[in-house]
């Protein structure tokens, strides 16, 4: 199914001096004595899930954030190919189930590992591109109550506008029902929304 282009693995950004001088200063304390929500990294189109081994050690040992990232190929990828029998496919009115009931699954079972280390707390979500949307997909799905931040990186969150010459969904149609069906990507009292395109470090600087 052709989406959009595999994008590259995912780069950090260097913590900046003033993160540098706050460890430092606070080197008595280690990442570990500290009680941060578990964060589940969602792997964007084409990823896999080693793309993010760098993301998740990063979290882990420098920051102290008890990470694990979502179990996925690029092999699985090919899956997406099951939509192409769906007429909707075709009429670009694709919905995200049952074509990616596999990554939905794949989250599932991340967030109940993560859900053991949260010991009755909350859980953030990093989606990577694609990840972003399908994790929108997944908590109107599967409901929120264990989440309570969802950080995005590179994620579009509004379908292609329509009508355009030149201008196709590459989604056929799944960034257009996830913008009308599933809740906003919009800041509330139970979920924060954070949409990032440079360090996401200081998002987890808090036990909120």
């Amino acid at each position: 199914m052709a989406w959009a282009l595999p994008l590259p693995p995912l780069k950090l950004a260097a913590a900046s001096s003033s993160q540098e001088s706050s460890s430092s200063s606070s080197s008595s304390s280690s990442p570990s004595s500290f009680s941060y929500r578990p964060a589940v990294i969602l792997p964007g189109l084409g990823n896999n899930s080693s793309d993010y081994n760098k993301l998740e050690v990063t979290l882990k040992e420098q920051y102290g954030v008890p990470t694990l990232v979502a179990k996925v190929s690029r092999l699985d990828w090919l899956r997406n190919a099951a939509g192409l029998v769906d007429p909707n496919y075709w009429r670009g009115t694709l919905r995200p189930r049952p074509v990616l009931d596999w990554y939905l699954k794949r989250i599932e079972e991340a967030v109940l590992e993560a859900k053991e280390l949260a010991q009755g707390g909350t859980l953030s979500l990093i989606g990577h591109s694609a990840g972003g949307w399908l994790a929108r997909v997944y908590m109107q799905e599967f409901g929120l109550s264990d989440i309570s931040l969802l950080l995005t990186l590179g994620t579009p969150h509004l379908p292609p506008p329509k009508g355009l010459p030149g201008v196709i969904d590459q989604t056929r149609g799944l960034l257009d029902y996830v913008d009308k069906h599933c809740s906003k990507a919009v800041y509330n009292h139970h979920l924060k929304y954070v949409y990032s395109g440079g360090s996401i470090f200081w998002q987890f600087n808090c036990k909120c």
